[in-house]
């Protein structure tokens, strides 16, 4: 048995470029983390604002959903309840992005069994790498 097309399937699937939708309202934080992301064989999607933001992720059907926590408007509750209970969306990695305290943030993601969170504080270089964790 040739194991050729078997290796080149692997590199294809290894290579594969996963979807991240960022929610933030905070341009700069975007850019920036979205030049991070990018750089690094992400494709990423953005949003400035909580409004449509359902739908927006429907649309996209992205692998991971970065949403900071701390935006105005948000209504975060409403977002985990309509994602989780989602079947397009089973496979989806939540993770919170924001500004507030670890310890806080790391109730939310045990209270509302979300898959973790990424302080804005931290080195944003390493949030690809912490990403990749999930897959």
């Amino acid at each position: 048995m040739n194991s050729q097309p078997f290796a080149r399937i692997i590199t294809h699937m290894e290579t594969e470029k996963r979807k991240i939708m960022l929610v933030d309202d905070n341009i700069i934080s975007m850019m920036v983390t979205a030049d991070v992301l990018t750089a690094h064989g992400y494709t990423v999607v953005q949003t400035t604002s909580p409004n449509g933001c359902v739908a927006k992720l429907d649309y996209e059907s992205p692998d991971v959903l970065l949403v900071d926590i701390g935006m105005p408007r948000l209504a975060f509750d409403d977002l985990v309840r309509s994602v989780q209970s989602s079947k397009e969306h089973t496979n989806l990695i939540v993770v919170l992005f924001s500004s507030d305290d670890p310890r806080n943030l790391e109730k939310i993601c045990l209270d509302k069994d979300i898959h973790g969170y990424f302080c804005k504080e931290m080195d944003v270089t390493r949030l690809p790498e912490y990403v990749d964790y999930f897959f």
